[in-house]
């Protein structure tokens, strides 16, 4: 199901029409359906998808053979994060990380180039 980049800015547009999601697989077979408007949260999923070349448009499905599940969680816990506090007028509370996966998730997010 295609949806327009304007469908995601229409306040009165029933969500439920017009659910897109992504299938985002990672490296360990784990598999998470993503809202395609937190996806977009993400520049590197949003080009892939876009892009008429790559056949993740043509699936709504991205394989990450680089990235655990566990990370990849966390990352999609981030694009929900990003995508709730971008431009929020109240106090933004810190993103909780674990330190034990402090440094793979940099790898990730420069892999995935968030910021």
């Amino acid at each position: 199901m295609a949806v327009g980049a304007t469908d995601f800015d229409n306040p009165h547009l029933d969500p439920a029409e017009s659910f897109s999601y992504l299938r985002l697989v990672s490296a360990d077979g784990h598999q998470f359906y993503l809202d395609r408007r937190i996806a977009y949260e993400c520049d590197t999923f949003r080009k892939m998808v876009e892009q008429e070349n790559f056949k993740e448009g043509q699936l709504n499905e991205i394989k990450l053979p680089t990235i655990t599940g566990k990370l990849l969680e966390k990352v999609i816990e981030y694009l929900y994060y990003k995508y709730k506090y971008t431009d929020a007028k109240t106090t933004i509370p810190d993103f909780p990380i674990d330190d034990d996966v402090v440094l793979d998730l940099l790898l990730v997010a420069n892999y995935l180039n968030l910021y």
